[in-house]
């Protein structure tokens, strides 16, 4: 690998120690400011962005008024890699923003599935307008009443969430065919009094499709107690594309073209507790 020295000037070698010291991922400039008073700087916000972006400790992102870090150990200016950092970005700048990681990325944060998704996904609220700094994110609007868990300082829906998120919009979902080593561990995270206060309200089609993830992995109690809340006369469900190929269950009126025919690898007795510490959001 071919590294990039980077200068530390005297007018930012105090500004750069103080951040090395809080390693934060994400600059902005009320923290930028409140660096520089830590350093005893005479500059500007603007004057000490412009300065430590040429020489490569802050990274500038789409998002107005934020940057990331580089720190020294990186030995050169590149970036973390994190698909999120624009989210970050818009969340550093709007806190209520109402989003939430979700369907395979939540999957993957939540330590169920063994490979990271090629492309991020995040859930918004109706109405609001994902921004265009995150357009390389895929954005999917999604109505949830549960509240969010905070993984690695990010919003992620709750595990029922996900799961009725996957039920109620299976076209979004990119990794079908790998849900017999990730779908298992999901119901199993997922409370189901907490997976029946989210799907309540929803569709007869969403709450087909919930029922038959639930039975497919071998959750015959929740399947059971989904079933209760559907209509005696039940029309005809899909999961995955119409056409050939497609199984069909008489229980649910489904055809499922999307789950793998091969059956749910074996999960352990206690499912994981996530990739990192959860916490909660409204």
């Amino acid at each position: 690998m071919v590294t990039t020295a980077r200068r530390v000037s005297g007018s930012i070698a105090g500004v750069v120690e103080e951040l090395e010291l809080r390693r934060p991922t994400l600059v902005t400039a009320e923290m930028l400011a409140e660096v520089l008073a830590a350093a005893a700087s005479p500059l500007s916000v603007a004057g000490a962005a412009e300065r430590l972006v040429r020489s490569g400790w802050l990274l500038p992102l789409r998002t107005r008024g934020t940057w990331e870090f580089v720190p020294a150990a990186r030995a050169g200016r590149y970036g973390s890699d994190d698909d999120w950092i624009e989210l970050r970005a818009v969340l550093a700048r709007r806190p209520d923003a109402p989003v939430a990681v979700a369907f395979e990325s939540a999957v993957w944060v939540y330590g169920f599935a063994d490979h990271r998704p090629s492309h991020a996904v995040y859930v918004h609220r109706p109405g609001w307008r994902p921004p265009r700094s995150c357009d390389e994110l895929r954005a999917v609007t999604f109505d949830w009443s549960l509240p969010t868990r905070i993984l690695d300082k990010l919003p992620v829906l709750d595990p029922a969430s996900v799961l009725v998120a996957l039920a109620e919009r299976p076209e979004v979902c990119r990794d079908w065919a790998n849900a017999d080593t990730w779908l298992g561990a999901l119901v199993d995270a997922a409370d189901p009094a907490a997976v029946l206060d989210e799907a309540r309200a929803r569709t007869p089609a969403t709450l087909a499709r919930l029922g038959h993830l639930a039975d497919w992995v071998g959750h015959g109690e929740l399947a059971e107690r989904v079933r209760v809340l559907l209509p005696e006369r039940l029309g005809v469900t899909y999961l995955g594309p119409r056409g050939p190929g497609a199984r069909f269950s008489a229980r649910w009126r489904l055809y499922d073209a999307a789950l793998p025919h091969r059956a749910p690898a074996a999960r352990p007795a206690v499912p994981p507790a996530g990739r990192v510490r959860a916490g909660r959001r409204s």
